[in-house]
């Protein structure tokens, strides 16, 4: 043990600490890896898995991502708040592995890229610059006319940015849902409090976060999957399997593409079609139906929770099957790891308010790991099923609230096929469905498990198949299209299973297959990158900026209940939004959007001004209204109400309620 040099490394971290607090741009390069990667890095030193420095690395990156969040999260309840001291104090916490592997004589960065994963690299890196790159031009898009959002996130990011933007307002913790104020967010929101707290840190708006942070979490997906992949097949050749399964998990799709091609063909213009039309999961169109997103294409891309969730489900099961090897290994020697298939169950556990879909699937995989490598009973079961099982108690806190919540508004239901899927038109058009939805590595996945000898195959089958059936027999959210979540997760056995049954072929013929397989992700990334969706106005803006410097944090906005409003970025909460996402939480937004309606088009702004108090509304949005608006009411006729902004859009504010 050297004191010295853990003194002097406790005083570098907390000059660190001070001058990022101090400058807060700093944060940047000093107080971001400690929410991305320090914290896993020490955890993983002290318990020293059984994983090549691919898997390190990924593990790393969302054990951090994981154990940073809970613990802001939890310090931010016992403080009574969420805000820059409890980011810093949490951050001081995460920081302690530098000191500790100074005074233990331990390297953190131990992670060499040498010959043995530098395949494992050049994937990672291309995720990263592709999400990076892809995000960084096309998520908040900054024009003379306002600002557009590329692809999905035209609709979706309204919904993240809400919830880290209202977070770091200071006044919404533990969360309402931002977009329905008054009620407990029941939403996987930990992957927008991640990139929250990375943004309130540096003092900076939440989408450049967002961004690093889903540039990152790609990487490690891409990383994990390698790793995970490499170790179910090992031999001779599985770094050659190991990297084919990297590169379709990431990249892989479905034949979305053959509309590109037809559309080409007659005369269309490739980039402006690439700008107009998501070619991987497309909804207003007709037969053939594309409406099962790839990994890349809304995973990776739009849906945040599948961002963080998908690389923590593929880190969770590498640390079982490395903490529990089969029998078979058993006999040779390898031994139990209970500190690791403890650190497995923690990471599954964690995972819950990341991803609440996946949440339940970590267990069901671990069961398999142990069914299929026979391990599932035996003197060491209750051992095991213990170290694994204990940790799952601290996702009790983040479950029990959502399960109940879907249970009791009818969501939770049992299905006969995908709900999205052409079941009217008959079998054989479901199957033609998935077949061409799914593409080429899932056809090859296939085919490797009717093949002998297929490594691990019943487990990855087992991983294949029920990931399939899930949403072909359960419905756990109001929009069936929810459950496609279930595929993305399916899609690394899927990925793992194609890259074995080819990877003998000759190389010429491994390309095809990828490059057969990968246009219609790289597809929806041009659209995502292109596309000028837009989003607000420059007015909405510059009354955004007004409002996010002159009303108080906690205040409630009404607004016309369109996807995005001017609150999403302001950091303020609003009555509304699109009511399928409102349903989608188990809420029931019909009596509150019929208020608003009235709210608006009532015709008598006094009974507007009583429904605004019924709701704890303080400000009023007068731009667009919901439509039909028959009776417009006009609200300088009432004295309940104050002109407070006077440009467009103008906003009124209840005169009997605080301004500031």
């Amino acid at each position: 043990m050297n004191l010295a040099r853990a003194a002097i490394a406790c005083g570098g971290v907390a000059a660190a600490l001070v001058a990022a607090w101090l400058v807060p741009a700093l944060a940047i390069p000093l107080v971001w890896p400690v929410f991305l990667l320090i914290p896993g890095l020490g955890i993983l030193a002290a318990v020293r898995p059984r994983v090549d420095a691919a898997g390190r690395l990924g593990l790393a990156i969302i054990i951090s991502v994981a154990i940073s969040t809970h613990l802001v999260y939890w310090l931010s309840v016992v403080a009574g708040g969420y805000g820059r001291g409890v980011t810093f104090a949490a951050a001081a916490i995460l920081a302690l592995p530098v000191p500790l592997a100074a005074w233990f004589g331990i390297s953190l960065g131990r992670l060499r890229v040498g010959p043995a994963i530098r395949l494992a690299a050049v994937v990672a890196a291309l995720a990263l610059l592709v999400v990076g790159v892809t995000l960084g031009v096309g998520i908040w898009h900054l024009t003379d006319a306002g600002v557009t959002s590329g692809g999905s996130n035209w609709s979706d990011l309204g919904v993240h940015l809400s919830i880290a933007q209202t977070l770091n307002a200071g006044a919404n913790f533990p969360p309402e849902v931002p977009y329905f104020a008054g009620v407990p967010l029941v939403y996987h929101w930990f992957a927008d409090f991640h990139a929250a707290i990375l943004a309130e840190a540096a003092g900076i708006f939440s989408v450049p976060a967002m961004v690093v942070q889903s540039a990152v979490l790609a990487a490690s997906l891409a990383l994990l999957s390698w790793s995970l992949a490499r170790r179910l097949v090992r031999g001779r050749r599985a770094r050659r399997i190991a990297t084919i399964a990297a590169v379709l998990v990431v990249f892989g799709g479905g034949l979305g593409y053959i509309r590109f091609i037809g559309d080409v063909s007659v005369g269309g213009g490739p980039l402006d079609l690439i700008a107009r039309n998501s070619y991987d999961n497309q909804w207003l169109t007709g037969w053939p139906y594309f409406r099962i997103p790839s990994v890349m294409g809304t995973g990776l891309l739009a849906h945040r929770a599948t961002t963080a969730g998908l690389p923590l489900l593929v880190g969770a099961i590498l640390l079982f099957v490395a903490g529990l090897p089969t029998a078979a290994q058993r006999r040779n020697g390898w031994r139990d790891r209970p500190a690791i298939i403890a650190l497995a169950g923690l990471l599954g556990a964690l995972l819950a308010p990341f991803h609440f879909f996946y949440f339940p699937i970590v267990p069901l995989l671990a069961l398999a790991w142990a069914a299929t490598g026979r391990r599932l009973f035996d003197r060491d079961t209750v051992r095991n099923v213990a170290a694994f099982g204990i940790p799952y108690l601290a996702a009790i806190p983040f479950v029990v609230a959502p399960l109940v919540q879907a249970s009791g508004s009818g969501a939770l239901r049992v299905v006969w096929i995908w709900q999205s899927a052409p079941y009217a038109d008959g079998v054989a058009a479901v199957i033609f469905f998935y077949l061409t939805n799914l593409g080429l590595p899932f056809v090859l996945a296939i085919f490797a498990l009717l093949m002998p000898r297929v490594p691990r195959g019943a487990f990855l089958g087992t991983w294949l198949v029920a990931c399939f059936l899930i949403p072909n027999l359960v419905q756990v959210s109001v929009v069936d299209f929810d459950m496609n979540k279930l595929f993305q997760a399916m899609w690394i056995a899927v990925g793992i299973l194609a890259a074995w049954f080819i990877h003998r072929w000759p190389m010429p013929a491994i390309a095809a297959v990828v490059l057969l397989s990968i246009p219609s992700p790289l597809l929806v990334a041009g659209w995502t990158a292109t596309s000028n969706l837009q989003v607000l106005s420059s007015d909405d803006l510059a009354a955004a900026d007004w409002v996010a410097e002159n009303t108080p944090p906690g205040a409630v906005f009404v607004t016309d209940g369109w996807v995005s409003a001017l609150t999403d970025p302001a950091g303020r909460k609003r009555l509304t939004t699109f009511a399928p996402y409102i349903a989608n939480l188990g809420y029931r937004p019909d009596e509150r959007v019929a208020d608003v309606q009235a709210m608006y088009c009532g015709g008598d702004a006094d009974l507007s001004a009583e429904l605004m108090r019924r709701y704890g509304a303080t400000y009023i949005v007068d731009g667009n209204r919901p439509q039909p608006c028959l009776d417009p009411v006009d609200f300088a006729t009432s004295g309940a109400f104050e002109l407070v902004y006077e440009a467009s859009p103008r906003i009124w504010r209840l005169a009997d309620r605080p301004h500031l």
